[in-house]
């Protein structure tokens, strides 16, 4: 549930020269708001392009796949996704929490993560693989997709041992562009294969471009900043391991509960209904980068300000608090009114009648996790892991029981609607709980003054209704910006205030 994706690098030369046991500009206070802004800029670029491109790729790939083979397809990827959370094993916050409150050496620390990386990347692809051809050994065609789709656990599993890196230093340049790149490299591969025609094992290939082109911008950009050559060391290693259990667990837990409605979906339903399913929820997830790249970015912040000052603390949650409510809240509005429209714009007909209430119940799910990623991020940097643990753990049961009973009469729909009621019960628990920690309100005035942008939001939708739905779209986002600029609650003094903090 709680999920967590880095977005940047560094800048400048700022670091070179500098003696390998310092962590360069750590202290987020001192980096320029000026510069800060910028990085926010560009982040915000490379994601809104990079977005524009995951969803050309999907509108390609169903179009000319299909539901059934695209389902097959989405099986392999989510199969693979469950083992996804091994890859980082959740030491990268951990080795980010030990830096900034001055605990521990950040260029030791990612060259021990590294290596730690190094030993178990191979062993991790063999788990995956042989798993999937156990469980799906009836359909020679999904466990030689995931197969191939199984590599991307390799090249990720290298790769996040620089995400620490990119945290602590606050230099996300060139995770965003990496990022983009891939995502574009993927397309482009994707309108190739259609225009020649090739076969389904071919997409889950292109599957593995992104990871790949991640390993390689990122693996330089951090190499530029410190020196990342793995060192084996058994004991640092257990160490880290020993400390970052807790959320090991929350990153395994969230990565299932997020990964196992379409496991299920393919194992009782049909491979239409995970197709339906996979559209859906690519669709809801590329939006929820948004709150990725937001978390990302302040979750030095959020470490820094709980081991200094506790009520900049609480005062930088609720404003976080709020401008995920604000950007989440017409998420949900737009995919529920214009689900259909949205689904046979990126995919076709065929996917609209189990896809469009697939999709409108989707979007609540991710509006919600726009807040519950806030939530369980705070009480992370409240070292309150082992109840983030705990939370997950009953959600992802509670998941599983209903995708059960509901999947096999309701398909798609009821892997949606299982997903949305253990959201709600995490977004209701991880509330009380940071109550419990820090003096945080539920910001009721706030929600109240929303209702106006919000309503302008809704109007602009239903009175340009017979337009082309991406037109619709950019109106309806336009005014709920505008007007939140003019009359609120999200101003622009408020965003600033956020940036300058991290």
């Amino acid at each position: 549930m709680w999920r967590r994706i880095v977005i940047r690098r560094k800048r400048d030369g700022a670091a070179e020269g500098l003696a390998p046991t310092v962590a360069p500009n750590i202290d987020s206070e001192r980096t320029s708001n000026r510069q800060i802004a910028g990085a926010f800029g560009q982040q915000l670029i490379f994601r809104a392009a990079g977005m524009v491109a995951s969803l050309l790729t999907v509108t390609a790939t169903t179009r000319y796949l299909g539901p059934s083979l695209y389902g097959d397809v989405t099986t392999a990827v989510m199969f693979v996704g469950l083992w996804m959370s091994l890859a980082e094993l959740g030491i990268g916050a951990v080795l980010v929490r030990r830096v900034t409150s001055g605990r521990g050496d950040l260029e030791r620390l990612v060259r021990i993560n590294a290596g730690l990386s190094v030993s178990y990347c191979i062993p991790l692809y063999a788990v995956a693989a042989a798993s999937g051809t156990l469980i799906y050994w009836g359909d020679r065609q999904v466990v030689a997709m995931i197969l191939i789709v199984a590599a991307s656990l390799t090249l990720t599993t290298l790769s996040t041992c620089f995400i620490p890196v990119f945290l602590a230093t606050v230099r996300f340049r060139a995770v965003a562009l990496s990022d983009l790149l891939g995502r574009s490299i993927s397309f482009a591969l994707t309108v190739i294969l259609v225009k020649y025609e090739a076969g389904v094992l071919w997409f889950a290939v292109v599957q593995l471009v992104p990871p790949a082109v991640v390993l390689v911008i990122q693996g330089g950009a951090a190499k530029s900043i410190v020196n990342c050559t793995p060192i084996f060391s058994i004991r640092e290693s257990w160490d880290l391991l020993r400390e970052s259990l807790p959320q090991t667990v929350i990153l395994i837990i969230g990565v299932l509960y997020y990964r196992i409605d379409g496991v299920i979906l393919s194992l009782l339903s049909s491979p239409d209904e995970v197709g339906v399913y996979g559209l859906a929820f690519t669709l809801t997830t590329t939006v929820g980068v948004l709150a990725q790249f937001f978390l990302s970015s302040t979750l030095s912040t959020m470490t820094g300000l709980y081991a200094r000052d506790r009520q900049a603390f609480t005062n930088f949650i609720s404003k976080s608090l709020q401008i995920m409510i604000c950007i989440g809240a017409p998420v949900a509005i737009v995919g529920w009114m214009l689900a259909g429209e949205l689904i046979e714009l990126v995919g076709s007909a065929a996917f609209v009648h189990r896809g469009a209430p697939t999709l409108a119940i989707l979007s609540l799910s991710i509006a919600i996790t726009f807040v519950t990623g806030v939530l369980g991020q705070a009480l992370f940097a409240a070292h309150d892991q082992r109840f983030l643990m705990n939370l997950n753990l009953v959600a992802l049961v509670i998941n599983i029981i209903l995708n059960i009973i509901l999947v096999p009469q309701h398909g798609a729909q009821g892997a949606a609607v299982s997903l949305v009621a253990t959201n709600c019960i995490g977004l209701l628990v991880a509330t009380w709980r940071l109550r419990r920690r820090v003096s945080i309100q539920v910001p009721w005035l706030f929600l109240l003054r929303l209702t106006v942008p919000l309503s302008l939001c809704i109007g602009a939708m239903l009175a340009l209704r017979e337009l082309p739905v991406a037109a619709v779209s950019v109106a309806a986002a336009t005014v709920y910006l505008v007007v939140n600029v003019i009359v609120g609650p999200v101003s622009l003094r408020m965003i600033r205030s956020v940036v300058a903090r991290t």
